[in-house]
Protein backbone atom coordinates (compact mmCIF):
# COMPACT_ATOMS: atom_id res chain seq x y z
CA UNK A 1 0.00 0.00 0.00
CA UNK A 2 1.31 3.42 -0.95
CA UNK A 3 -0.21 6.90 -0.68
CA UNK A 4 1.74 9.43 -2.69
CA UNK A 5 1.26 13.19 -2.99
CA UNK A 6 3.04 15.20 -5.67
CA UNK A 7 3.53 18.96 -5.75
CA UNK A 8 0.59 19.81 -3.50
CA UNK A 9 -0.41 23.47 -3.15
CA UNK A 10 -3.18 24.71 -0.85
CA UNK A 11 -4.01 28.29 0.09
CA UNK A 12 -6.69 29.92 2.22
CA UNK A 13 -7.03 33.44 0.88
CA UNK A 14 -3.63 35.10 1.18
CA UNK A 15 -2.31 32.32 3.45
CA UNK A 16 -0.21 29.77 1.59
CA UNK A 17 -0.71 26.77 3.84
CA UNK A 18 1.03 24.12 1.68
CA UNK A 19 3.49 24.97 -1.07
CA UNK A 20 4.75 22.39 -3.57
CA UNK A 21 4.95 19.51 -1.07
CA UNK A 22 5.58 15.95 -2.24
CA UNK A 23 5.42 13.09 0.22
CA UNK A 24 4.94 9.30 0.25
CA UNK A 25 3.45 7.01 2.91
CA UNK A 26 4.42 3.36 2.47
CA UNK A 27 2.87 0.19 3.86
CA UNK A 28 4.43 -1.08 7.07
CA UNK A 29 6.16 2.23 7.82
CA UNK A 30 5.48 5.29 9.96
CA UNK A 31 6.25 8.69 8.48
CA UNK A 32 6.21 11.49 11.02
CA UNK A 33 5.45 15.08 10.02
CA UNK A 34 7.03 17.71 12.25
CA UNK A 35 7.24 21.48 12.15
CA UNK A 36 6.02 24.59 13.89
CA UNK A 37 2.32 25.29 14.30
CA UNK A 38 1.20 26.76 10.98
CA UNK A 39 3.84 24.85 9.00
CA UNK A 40 1.14 23.08 6.97
CA UNK A 41 1.15 19.62 8.55
CA UNK A 42 -2.55 19.37 9.40
CA UNK A 43 -3.59 20.97 6.12
CA UNK A 44 -1.54 18.44 4.17
CA UNK A 45 -3.18 15.48 5.93
CA UNK A 46 -6.61 17.02 5.40
CA UNK A 47 -5.90 17.33 1.67
CA UNK A 48 -4.90 13.65 1.55
CA UNK A 49 -8.07 12.62 3.43
CA UNK A 50 -10.57 14.65 1.42
CA UNK A 51 -11.29 17.43 3.95
CA UNK A 52 -9.73 20.02 1.62
CA UNK A 53 -9.32 19.86 -2.14
CA UNK A 54 -5.80 20.85 -3.26
CA UNK A 55 -5.40 23.98 -5.39
CA UNK A 56 -3.00 21.99 -7.55
CA UNK A 57 -0.96 18.82 -7.40
CA UNK A 58 -1.84 15.13 -7.55
CA UNK A 59 -2.48 12.32 -5.09
CA UNK A 60 -2.11 8.64 -5.92
CA UNK A 61 -3.26 5.59 -4.00
CA UNK A 62 -1.38 2.47 -5.09
CA UNK A 63 -0.57 4.19 -8.36
CA UNK A 64 -4.16 5.20 -9.18
CA UNK A 65 -5.36 8.81 -9.10
CA UNK A 66 -6.99 9.55 -5.74
CA UNK A 67 -9.39 12.48 -5.41
CA UNK A 68 -11.53 11.98 -2.28
CA UNK A 69 -14.40 14.43 -1.86
CA UNK A 70 -14.82 13.97 1.89
CA UNK A 71 -13.53 12.08 4.93
CA UNK A 72 -16.18 9.45 4.33
CA UNK A 73 -15.18 9.06 0.69
CA UNK A 74 -11.50 8.73 1.62
CA UNK A 75 -12.35 6.11 4.27
CA UNK A 76 -14.26 4.06 1.68
CA UNK A 77 -11.06 3.88 -0.34
CA UNK A 78 -8.96 2.91 2.67
CA UNK A 79 -7.59 6.26 3.89
CA UNK A 80 -8.64 7.29 7.43
CA UNK A 81 -7.76 10.47 9.32
CA UNK A 82 -7.96 11.25 13.03
CA UNK A 83 -7.87 15.05 13.20
CA UNK A 84 -6.25 17.22 15.85
CA UNK A 85 -9.55 18.99 16.53
CA UNK A 86 -11.88 17.04 18.78
CA UNK A 87 -14.57 15.56 16.57
CA UNK A 88 -17.05 14.01 18.99
CA UNK A 89 -20.73 14.79 19.44
CA UNK A 90 -21.46 14.51 23.19
CA UNK A 91 -25.20 14.30 22.51
CA UNK A 92 -24.73 10.91 20.81
CA UNK A 93 -23.71 7.57 22.27
CA UNK A 94 -20.20 6.16 21.98
CA UNK A 95 -21.38 3.64 19.38
CA UNK A 96 -23.15 6.33 17.36
CA UNK A 97 -19.98 8.42 17.34
CA UNK A 98 -17.92 5.48 16.08
CA UNK A 99 -20.38 4.55 13.32
CA UNK A 100 -21.79 8.03 12.70
CA UNK A 101 -21.73 7.80 8.90
CA UNK A 102 -22.50 4.06 8.73
CA UNK A 103 -25.57 3.64 10.93
CA UNK A 104 -27.39 1.96 8.04
CA UNK A 105 -25.11 -1.06 8.51
CA UNK A 106 -27.01 -1.80 11.74
CA UNK A 107 -30.51 -1.30 10.36
CA UNK A 108 -33.07 -4.04 10.98
CA UNK A 109 -35.59 -5.10 8.36
CA UNK A 110 -38.07 -2.85 10.14
CA UNK A 111 -35.82 0.12 9.38
CA UNK A 112 -34.88 0.68 13.03
CA UNK A 113 -31.29 0.59 14.25
CA UNK A 114 -30.19 -2.55 16.10
CA UNK A 115 -28.52 -0.67 18.93
CA UNK A 116 -27.41 -3.76 20.81
CA UNK A 117 -25.53 -5.06 17.78
CA UNK A 118 -24.03 -1.61 17.12
CA UNK A 119 -22.90 -1.30 20.75
CA UNK A 120 -21.29 -4.74 20.61
CA UNK A 121 -19.44 -3.80 17.43
CA UNK A 122 -18.28 -0.53 19.01
CA UNK A 123 -16.99 -2.38 22.07
CA UNK A 124 -15.06 -4.71 19.78
CA UNK A 125 -13.25 -1.83 18.10
CA UNK A 126 -12.54 -0.11 21.42
CA UNK A 127 -11.06 -3.35 22.79
CA UNK A 128 -9.00 -3.84 19.63
CA UNK A 129 -7.10 -0.58 20.22
CA UNK A 130 -6.64 -1.18 23.94
CA UNK A 131 -9.09 1.51 25.07
CA UNK A 132 -10.31 1.00 28.62
CA UNK A 133 -13.78 2.28 27.76
CA UNK A 134 -17.20 0.68 28.19
CA UNK A 135 -19.28 1.42 25.09
CA UNK A 136 -22.34 1.76 27.36
CA UNK A 137 -20.78 4.67 29.25
CA UNK A 138 -22.12 8.20 28.84
CA UNK A 139 -19.81 10.35 26.75
CA UNK A 140 -20.13 13.31 29.09
CA UNK A 141 -18.51 11.29 31.87
CA UNK A 142 -15.37 10.64 29.81
CA UNK A 143 -12.32 12.88 29.51
CA UNK A 144 -10.87 14.32 26.31
CA UNK A 145 -8.22 11.59 26.11
CA UNK A 146 -10.96 8.95 26.09
CA UNK A 147 -12.80 10.93 23.42
CA UNK A 148 -9.64 10.79 21.30
CA UNK A 149 -9.49 7.00 21.73
CA UNK A 150 -13.09 6.83 20.49
CA UNK A 151 -12.06 8.81 17.41
CA UNK A 152 -9.21 6.37 16.88
CA UNK A 153 -11.65 3.46 17.17
CA UNK A 154 -13.86 5.19 14.58
CA UNK A 155 -10.93 5.40 12.16
CA UNK A 156 -9.94 1.77 12.77
CA UNK A 157 -13.52 0.59 12.23
CA UNK A 158 -13.19 1.59 8.56
CA UNK A 159 -10.35 -0.97 8.31
CA UNK A 160 -7.94 1.49 6.70
CA UNK A 161 -4.94 0.72 4.53
CA UNK A 162 -3.55 4.19 5.26
CA UNK A 163 -3.98 5.75 8.72
CA UNK A 164 -3.25 9.45 9.19
CA UNK A 165 -2.96 10.69 12.80
CA UNK A 166 -2.82 14.35 13.79
CA UNK A 167 -1.69 14.93 17.39
CA UNK A 168 -3.59 11.88 18.64
CA UNK A 169 -1.37 11.45 21.69
CA UNK A 170 -1.68 15.02 23.02
CA UNK A 171 -4.56 14.09 25.37
CA UNK A 172 -3.73 10.46 26.20
CA UNK A 173 -2.73 9.23 29.65
CA UNK A 174 0.13 6.83 30.29
CA UNK A 175 -1.92 3.65 29.83
CA UNK A 176 -3.57 4.98 26.67
CA UNK A 177 -0.15 5.94 25.30
CA UNK A 178 1.14 2.42 25.84
CA UNK A 179 -1.91 1.01 24.07
CA UNK A 180 -1.36 3.46 21.22
CA UNK A 181 2.30 2.48 20.79
CA UNK A 182 1.36 -1.20 20.77
CA UNK A 183 -1.35 -0.51 18.17
CA UNK A 184 1.13 1.27 15.89
CA UNK A 185 3.48 -1.70 15.99
CA UNK A 186 0.60 -4.06 15.21
CA UNK A 187 -0.55 -1.93 12.27
CA UNK A 188 2.97 -1.75 10.89
CA UNK A 189 3.11 -5.53 11.03
CA UNK A 190 -0.09 -5.68 8.97
CA UNK A 191 1.46 -3.51 6.27
CA UNK A 192 -0.65 -0.42 6.97
CA UNK A 193 0.89 2.91 5.98
CA UNK A 194 0.90 5.43 8.82
CA UNK A 195 1.29 9.21 8.82
CA UNK A 196 1.84 10.72 12.23
CA UNK A 197 1.97 14.34 13.44
CA UNK A 198 3.37 15.00 16.89
CA UNK A 199 5.04 17.88 18.72
CA UNK A 200 6.60 15.43 21.17
CA UNK A 201 9.91 14.61 19.52
CA UNK A 202 10.54 11.67 21.86
CA UNK A 203 7.50 10.02 20.22
CA UNK A 204 8.86 10.82 16.79
CA UNK A 205 12.18 9.16 17.56
CA UNK A 206 10.41 6.15 19.10
CA UNK A 207 7.81 5.51 16.41
CA UNK A 208 8.92 6.95 13.08
CA UNK A 209 10.82 5.24 10.29
CA UNK A 210 11.07 8.51 8.35
CA UNK A 211 10.54 12.16 9.27
CA UNK A 212 9.38 14.97 6.99
CA UNK A 213 10.02 18.49 8.26
CA UNK A 214 7.67 21.25 7.12
CA UNK A 215 8.26 24.97 7.56
CA UNK A 216 6.08 27.81 6.27
CA UNK A 217 4.13 25.36 4.11
CA UNK A 218 7.22 23.91 2.44
CA UNK A 219 9.02 20.60 2.87
CA UNK A 220 12.53 21.47 4.09
CA UNK A 221 13.94 18.05 4.98
CA UNK A 222 13.38 14.30 4.83
CA UNK A 223 15.43 12.45 7.43
CA UNK A 224 15.66 9.13 9.22
CA UNK A 225 15.52 9.46 13.04
CA UNK A 226 18.72 7.51 13.59
CA UNK A 227 20.62 10.00 11.44
CA UNK A 228 19.62 13.19 13.26
CA UNK A 229 19.69 14.47 16.85
CA UNK A 230 16.71 16.07 18.58
CA UNK A 231 18.49 19.42 18.64
CA UNK A 232 19.19 19.22 14.90
CA UNK A 233 15.54 18.35 14.25
CA UNK A 234 14.39 21.31 16.36
CA UNK A 235 16.69 23.60 14.38
CA UNK A 236 15.19 22.35 11.10
CA UNK A 237 11.68 22.94 12.44
CA UNK A 238 12.07 26.47 13.78
CA UNK A 239 14.97 27.77 11.69
CA UNK A 240 17.07 28.65 14.73
CA UNK A 241 18.85 27.03 17.65
CA UNK A 242 16.56 26.73 20.69
CA UNK A 243 19.61 26.32 22.92
CA UNK A 244 20.57 23.82 25.56
CA UNK A 245 17.38 24.39 27.57
CA UNK A 246 14.06 25.86 26.56
CA UNK A 247 13.22 26.63 30.19
CA UNK A 248 14.13 30.09 31.51
CA UNK A 249 16.52 30.13 34.49
CA UNK A 250 14.67 30.53 37.79
CA UNK A 251 15.68 33.20 40.24
CA UNK A 252 15.70 32.43 44.00
CA UNK A 253 12.58 33.90 45.62
CA UNK A 254 11.49 34.65 49.14
CA UNK A 255 8.08 33.12 49.82
CA UNK A 256 6.46 35.75 52.01
CA UNK A 257 3.05 36.85 50.72
CA UNK A 258 0.38 34.17 50.36
CA UNK A 259 -1.80 34.73 47.31
CA UNK A 260 -3.94 31.66 47.93
CA UNK A 261 -4.38 29.33 50.89
CA UNK A 262 -6.29 26.08 50.39
CA UNK A 263 -7.21 23.95 53.40
CA UNK A 264 -8.91 20.52 53.32
CA UNK A 265 -10.44 20.99 49.86
CA UNK A 266 -12.92 18.25 49.05
CA UNK A 267 -14.49 17.78 45.60
CA UNK A 268 -16.84 14.78 45.72
CA UNK A 269 -15.40 11.80 43.89
CA UNK A 270 -12.34 13.73 42.67
CA UNK A 271 -10.33 15.48 45.39
CA UNK A 272 -10.09 14.63 49.09
CA UNK A 273 -8.53 16.73 51.84
CA UNK A 274 -6.10 18.74 49.70
CA UNK A 275 -4.21 21.58 51.41
CA UNK A 276 -1.52 23.88 50.03
CA UNK A 277 -0.41 27.52 49.80
CA UNK A 278 0.38 29.54 46.70
CA UNK A 279 2.75 32.49 47.09
CA UNK A 280 2.94 35.68 45.06
CA UNK A 281 5.26 35.45 42.08
CA UNK A 282 5.71 31.67 42.04
CA UNK A 283 4.76 28.80 39.76
CA UNK A 284 3.29 25.93 41.77
CA UNK A 285 3.25 22.82 39.61
CA UNK A 286 0.75 20.00 40.03
CA UNK A 287 1.54 16.63 38.48
CA UNK A 288 0.03 13.18 38.50
CA UNK A 289 -1.60 10.66 36.25
CA UNK A 290 -4.67 11.79 34.34
CA UNK A 291 -7.67 11.81 36.68
CA UNK A 292 -5.53 12.07 39.81
CA UNK A 293 -7.14 15.36 40.82
CA UNK A 294 -5.04 18.22 39.45
CA UNK A 295 -7.56 19.41 36.87
CA UNK A 296 -10.36 19.16 39.45
CA UNK A 297 -8.44 21.45 41.80
CA UNK A 298 -8.16 24.08 39.07
CA UNK A 299 -11.84 23.82 38.18
CA UNK A 300 -12.87 24.10 41.83
CA UNK A 301 -10.73 27.22 42.29
CA UNK A 302 -12.22 28.69 39.11
CA UNK A 303 -15.82 28.07 40.11
CA UNK A 304 -16.29 25.53 37.32
CA UNK A 305 -16.71 22.58 39.69
CA UNK A 306 -18.35 22.79 43.13
CA UNK A 307 -16.35 21.84 46.20
CA UNK A 308 -18.34 20.58 49.17
CA UNK A 309 -16.01 21.36 52.04
CA UNK A 310 -12.76 23.18 52.58
CA UNK A 311 -11.53 26.70 53.20
CA UNK A 312 -9.92 28.86 50.52
CA UNK A 313 -8.47 32.30 51.23
CA UNK A 314 -7.57 34.64 48.37
CA UNK A 315 -5.17 37.33 49.58
CA UNK A 316 -6.46 36.65 53.08
CA UNK A 317 -10.18 36.95 52.25
CA UNK A 318 -12.73 34.13 52.05
CA UNK A 319 -13.03 32.75 48.52
CA UNK A 320 -15.65 30.31 47.25
CA UNK A 321 -16.62 31.08 43.62
CA UNK A 322 -19.92 29.61 42.45
CA UNK A 323 -19.16 30.26 38.77
CA UNK A 324 -16.17 31.38 36.66
CA UNK A 325 -17.42 34.97 36.43
CA UNK A 326 -17.09 35.27 40.21
CA UNK A 327 -13.51 34.01 40.01
CA UNK A 328 -12.69 36.50 37.26
CA UNK A 329 -14.17 39.35 39.31
CA UNK A 330 -11.85 38.35 42.19
CA UNK A 331 -8.77 38.29 39.93
CA UNK A 332 -8.54 34.57 39.14
CA UNK A 333 -8.36 33.41 35.50
CA UNK A 334 -7.89 29.96 33.96
CA UNK A 335 -6.38 28.64 30.73
CA UNK A 336 -8.37 25.42 30.12
CA UNK A 337 -6.90 22.13 28.96
CA UNK A 338 -8.71 21.96 25.61
CA UNK A 339 -8.62 25.26 23.73
CA UNK A 340 -10.99 24.33 20.91
CA UNK A 341 -13.74 23.03 23.21
CA UNK A 342 -13.29 25.17 26.32
CA UNK A 343 -11.10 28.16 25.52
CA UNK A 344 -12.16 29.72 22.22
CA UNK A 345 -15.10 30.37 19.92
CA UNK A 346 -13.35 29.33 16.74
CA UNK A 347 -15.73 30.96 14.28
CA UNK A 348 -15.35 34.40 15.87
CA UNK A 349 -12.48 36.85 15.55
CA UNK A 350 -9.22 37.07 17.43
CA UNK A 351 -10.42 40.46 18.70
CA UNK A 352 -13.66 39.02 20.11
CA UNK A 353 -11.91 36.08 21.77
CA UNK A 354 -9.24 38.27 23.40
CA UNK A 355 -12.01 40.37 24.96
CA UNK A 356 -14.28 37.45 25.77
CA UNK A 357 -14.03 37.53 29.58
CA UNK A 358 -13.32 41.24 30.04
CA UNK A 359 -15.46 42.97 27.42
CA UNK A 360 -15.01 46.76 27.89
CA UNK A 361 -18.22 48.77 27.96
CA UNK A 362 -19.49 52.33 27.85
CA UNK A 363 -22.77 52.22 29.66
CA UNK A 364 -24.75 49.44 28.00
CA UNK A 365 -22.63 49.41 24.82
CA UNK A 366 -19.32 47.77 23.99
CA UNK A 367 -16.42 50.24 24.01
CA UNK A 368 -15.11 49.43 20.53
CA UNK A 369 -12.03 51.63 20.84
CA UNK A 370 -10.96 50.01 24.11
CA UNK A 371 -11.80 46.56 22.73
CA UNK A 372 -9.42 47.21 19.82
CA UNK A 373 -6.72 48.53 22.17
CA UNK A 374 -6.92 45.45 24.41
CA UNK A 375 -6.70 43.08 21.43
CA UNK A 376 -3.76 44.91 19.88
CA UNK A 377 -1.90 45.08 23.19
CA UNK A 378 -2.27 41.32 23.77
CA UNK A 379 -1.19 40.56 20.20
CA UNK A 380 1.95 42.65 20.77
CA UNK A 381 2.59 41.35 24.29
CA UNK A 382 2.32 37.67 23.33
CA UNK A 383 3.67 37.96 19.77
CA UNK A 384 0.48 36.42 18.36
CA UNK A 385 1.05 35.88 14.64
CA UNK A 386 -2.09 36.90 12.79
CA UNK A 387 -2.72 38.97 9.68
CA UNK A 388 -5.41 40.90 11.56
CA UNK A 389 -7.30 40.81 14.85
CA UNK A 390 -10.45 40.56 12.74
CA UNK A 391 -9.74 37.10 11.30
CA UNK A 392 -11.44 34.04 12.80
CA UNK A 393 -9.35 32.59 15.62
CA UNK A 394 -9.93 29.15 14.11
CA UNK A 395 -7.71 30.14 11.19
CA UNK A 396 -4.65 30.52 13.44
CA UNK A 397 -2.06 27.83 14.10
CA UNK A 398 -2.35 25.87 17.32
CA UNK A 399 0.42 27.78 19.07
CA UNK A 400 -1.03 31.16 18.19
CA UNK A 401 -4.53 30.04 19.14
CA UNK A 402 -3.14 28.99 22.54
CA UNK A 403 -1.60 32.44 22.93
CA UNK A 404 -5.07 33.93 22.29
CA UNK A 405 -6.44 31.83 25.18
CA UNK A 406 -3.65 33.11 27.42
CA UNK A 407 -4.21 36.68 26.18
CA UNK A 408 -7.92 36.40 26.92
CA UNK A 409 -7.03 35.57 30.52
CA UNK A 410 -4.38 38.27 30.84
CA UNK A 411 -6.79 40.89 29.52
CA UNK A 412 -8.75 40.45 32.76
CA UNK A 413 -5.59 41.46 34.70
CA UNK A 414 -5.55 38.44 37.02
CA UNK A 415 -3.54 38.15 40.21
CA UNK A 416 -3.80 34.34 40.14
CA UNK A 417 -3.50 32.41 36.88
CA UNK A 418 -4.52 28.75 36.60
CA UNK A 419 -2.89 26.83 33.74
CA UNK A 420 -4.15 23.45 32.57
CA UNK A 421 -1.52 21.87 30.29
CA UNK A 422 -0.64 25.25 28.72
CA UNK A 423 1.60 23.84 25.95
CA UNK A 424 -0.46 20.78 25.00
CA UNK A 425 -0.45 20.19 21.24
CA UNK A 426 1.91 23.00 20.26
CA UNK A 427 5.35 22.97 18.67
CA UNK A 428 8.73 23.44 20.28
CA UNK A 429 9.11 27.05 19.12
CA UNK A 430 5.71 28.17 20.44
CA UNK A 431 6.32 26.21 23.63
CA UNK A 432 9.55 28.11 24.20
CA UNK A 433 7.70 31.42 23.73
CA UNK A 434 4.94 30.43 26.18
CA UNK A 435 7.54 29.47 28.79
CA UNK A 436 9.06 32.94 28.43
CA UNK A 437 5.58 34.45 28.92
CA UNK A 438 4.98 32.38 32.07
CA UNK A 439 8.36 33.42 33.44
CA UNK A 440 7.61 37.12 32.80
CA UNK A 441 4.27 36.80 34.60
CA UNK A 442 6.03 35.14 37.53
CA UNK A 443 8.57 37.97 37.66
CA UNK A 444 5.71 40.49 37.55
CA UNK A 445 4.34 38.99 40.75
CA UNK A 446 1.46 36.96 39.29
CA UNK A 447 0.84 33.69 41.13
CA UNK A 448 0.49 30.63 38.91
CA UNK A 449 -0.77 27.10 39.44
CA UNK A 450 0.20 24.88 36.52
CA UNK A 451 -1.23 21.41 36.00
CA UNK A 452 0.67 19.46 33.35
CA UNK A 453 1.05 15.89 32.16
CA UNK A 454 4.46 16.84 30.70
CA UNK A 455 6.99 15.97 33.41
CA UNK A 456 9.96 17.85 31.90
CA UNK A 457 7.72 20.92 31.69
CA UNK A 458 6.77 20.63 35.36
CA UNK A 459 10.38 20.20 36.43
CA UNK A 460 11.59 22.99 34.19
CA UNK A 461 8.98 25.61 35.11
CA UNK A 462 7.83 24.94 38.69
CA UNK A 463 9.26 26.56 41.80
CA UNK A 464 7.52 23.95 43.96
CA UNK A 465 5.77 20.78 42.87
CA UNK A 466 2.73 18.91 44.19
CA UNK A 467 2.19 15.32 43.09
CA UNK A 468 -1.38 14.01 43.14
CA UNK A 469 -2.45 10.38 43.42
CA UNK A 470 -6.06 9.18 43.61
CA UNK A 471 -7.36 12.61 44.58
CA UNK A 472 -4.84 13.19 47.37
CA UNK A 473 -1.44 14.86 47.64
CA UNK A 474 1.17 12.12 47.71
CA UNK A 475 4.20 14.43 47.80
CA UNK A 476 5.13 18.11 47.97
CA UNK A 477 8.57 19.00 46.64
CA UNK A 478 9.65 22.35 48.10
CA UNK A 479 12.11 22.78 45.22
CA UNK A 480 12.52 21.21 41.78
CA UNK A 481 16.27 21.87 41.56
CA UNK A 482 18.02 18.62 40.74
CA UNK A 483 14.75 16.67 40.80
CA UNK A 484 14.54 13.79 38.32
CA UNK A 485 11.55 12.35 36.47
CA UNK A 486 12.13 8.99 38.14
CA UNK A 487 11.82 10.52 41.61
CA UNK A 488 8.55 12.21 40.65
CA UNK A 489 7.00 9.19 38.93
CA UNK A 490 7.48 7.05 42.02
CA UNK A 491 4.89 9.20 43.82
CA UNK A 492 2.39 9.02 40.94
CA UNK A 493 1.96 5.27 40.61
Amino acid sequence: MKLEARNIFKSFGAIKAVQNVSITFEGGKVRALVGENGAGKSTLLKVLAGVHAPDSGEVFLDGAAFKPTSLTDAAKHGVALVMQETNINPCLSIAENIFIDRLREFRRKSGLIDRRRMQKAAQGWLDSIGADIDAREELRKLNVGQWKMIELARAMSTEPKVLLLDEVTAFLNRDEMESFYALIETLKGRGIAIGFISHHLNEVFSLADNVTVLKDGCSVADVEPQNVTQRELERLMVGRDIGESMYPPRQPRQRTEKALSVQELHVPGRVEGVSFDLYSGEVLGIGGLKGSGGESILKALYGDMPFRTGTVLLHGAQYHPRAPFEAIERGVAMVPGERTLEGLILQLSVLFNLNLISMPTKGLLVDRKEEQRIANSQVDLLSIRTSSVNVAVGSLSGGNAQKVVIGKCLASEPKVLLLNNPTRGIDVGARYEIYQIIDKLRNDGISIIMVSEDLPELLGMSDRLIIMKSGKISKLFTSTDGLTEEEVISYMI
